[in-house]
């Protein structure tokens, strides 16, 4: 199945390395993991840093447009 990307989806851009896949509806989903890694290997920030950053900067965008998904690590009791 080849998914349509949504016109509203946020693209993160420089971050589109981090994306793992879309939704049906065409959402874009990003790794938390590898957004983190990004900010600190492109960005030069500590983990702290891309953290905090990540929580100010990215997530508060998920609910402009179409928004986006964050995958995050769990693991499994």
């Amino acid at each position: 199945m080849i998914i349509e990307l949504n016109p509203q989806a946020i693209l993160l851009v420089p971050l589109e390395d981090a994306i793992v896949g879309a939704t049906e509806e065409g959402i874009l989903v990003y790794a938390y993991t590898k957004l983190i890694d990004l900010l600190q290997e492109d960005m030069g920030m500590t983990l702290d840093d891309a953290v905090e950053w990540f929580d100010f900067n990215i997530e508060p965008l998920r609910g402009q447009a179409a928004g986006f998904v964050v995958a995050y690590p769990f693991r499994m009791p």
